[in-house]
């Protein structure tokens, strides 16, 4: 049995921003359509997006995220339009760029048990870009059973990386009671590769980096070109990760990087990863 992951940050709508926010979404139906076709193409599993946007003055749906202007839901109909179903759950942090709530979503072929989202930063007002809302989901895989995914966008070491991982933690502990067979957590860490924040999730051997466990020479390889919000002054790092809990009877046996202009064209600041896992 196999399960393929991608995870992505969308980069809230910024790749091209105009003062119009329909015309930004207009301009985005590139994106939209490029990500839709690798999902579809590739037949994706499970999706993990990051710096999902959708427009500030929308009215919030309920369940969240069924909104024209939400750029996970507009991928999701997408691929809904081509005959290929997928579920979906998301949540917002905060208000991104002045005009979009930004949040998480996952979205799966597999029915999703037990979905949740919960703050895990210190400060949870939607006017605040440092407030950190996060996606969790049991993804029920057909002969394997329950894959808890969650899907996350933390702080910088400075900015309460450490807090923020261990409310974490405490989420994820909390919910192995639904019988959970196997666990990844997954997205944009702001955690270099190597670095103080990054040790802190590996170092005790709990979690194992699966781009490392392939990829031991390509270490510091970084998830975005150039520079990024929140890393202007810095060199580009690997700070977009997939973390398996060990001893889980699941293991990695691909991980490509995506939306690089190679394997696949750019579609935001950051970079994609494909990982596919043989499950037991």
């Amino acid at each position: 049995m196999e399960v393929s992951l991608l995870t992505l940050n969308l980069h809230t709508y910024q790749q091209h921003p105009r003062h119009c926010c329909f015309e930004t979404m207009h301009h985005h139906e590139r994106e939209v359509h490029i990500i839709a076709e690798a999902i579809a193409h590739l037949n994706i599993d499970v999706i993990c997006f990051q710096e999902v946007g959708e427009y500030l003055h929308d009215p919030i749906s309920q369940p969240y995220g069924e909104s024209p202007s939400n750029m996970a839901y507009r991928i999701c109909n997408k691929l809904r339009q081509w005959g290929r179903w997928y579920h979906i759950h998301q949540d917002w942090s905060h208000i991104g760029f002045y005009r979009w709530r930004e949040g998480t979503a996952i979205m799966s072929r597999y029915p999703m048990q037990h979905n949740y989202s919960a703050y895990v930063s210190n400060d949870q007002r939607k006017d605040n870009y440092m407030s950190r809302n996060i996606t969790v989901s049991c993804i029920d895989v057909p002969w394997f059973g329950l894959l808890h995914i969650a899907n996350v966008h933390l702080s910088w070491t400075h900015h309460g990386f450490f807090d923020e991982y261990e409310r974490l933690k405490h989420l994820i502990n909390s919910r192995r009671h639904f019988g959970v067979r196997g666990e990844l957590i997954v997205g944009d860490f702001n955690a270099p590769a190597g670095e103080h924040a990054y040790n802190h999730i590996v170092g005790y051997g709990e979690y194992v980096d699966q781009f490392y466990e392939l990829y031991p020479h390509r270490f510091y390889e970084p998830s975005f070109r150039g520079q990024i919000d929140g890393w202007n002054h810095s060199p580009p790092k690997r700070i977009d990760h997939v973390f398996k809990k060990q001893g889980h009877p699941m293991r990695v046996k691909s991980m490509d990087v995506i939306f690089n202009d190679v394997f696949y064209p750019n579609v935001s600041d950051h970079f994609g990863y494909l990982a596919r896992f043989d499950l037991f």
